[in-house]
């Protein structure tokens, strides 16, 4: 009876999703005999990290160093910065996403 005391009487939405979002997924899963799916999907968000890293500082360098980079760049090239600035933002949401998604 006492561990039923330590439940909540209620959980709002918000609070529900945001303990999903932290929660950690449960690998037990997959078999354990298949190994090399679970090195495969470590080495695929690892490389997911290092792409969101990667992506966040490519911004920030763009955006801190405006002048100096596009000082003798013709306006094309501005605006393929740009568009390549804009694209790696989206890269950015897409990975919060999946990272998010638990199902």
């Amino acid at each position: 009876m006492s561990e039923t005391n330590n439940l909540p009487q209620s959980i709002s939405h918000k609070e529900l999703n945001l303990l999903m979002i932290k929660a950690k997924k449960d690998l037990l899963s997959i078999p354990e005999s298949n190994n090399t799916e679970l090195q495969e999907i470590d080495e695929f968000l690892n490389d997911l990290d290092n792409l969101e890293k990667t992506a966040k500082c490519i911004i920030k360098k763009i955006s801190s160093k405006k002048d100096k980079i596009f000082k003798a760049k013709s306006s094309n090239s501005i605006m393929a910065i740009g568009a390549m600035e804009v694209h790696l933002n989206m890269v950015i949401q897409a990975l919060n996403i999946f990272k998010n998604d638990k199902n």
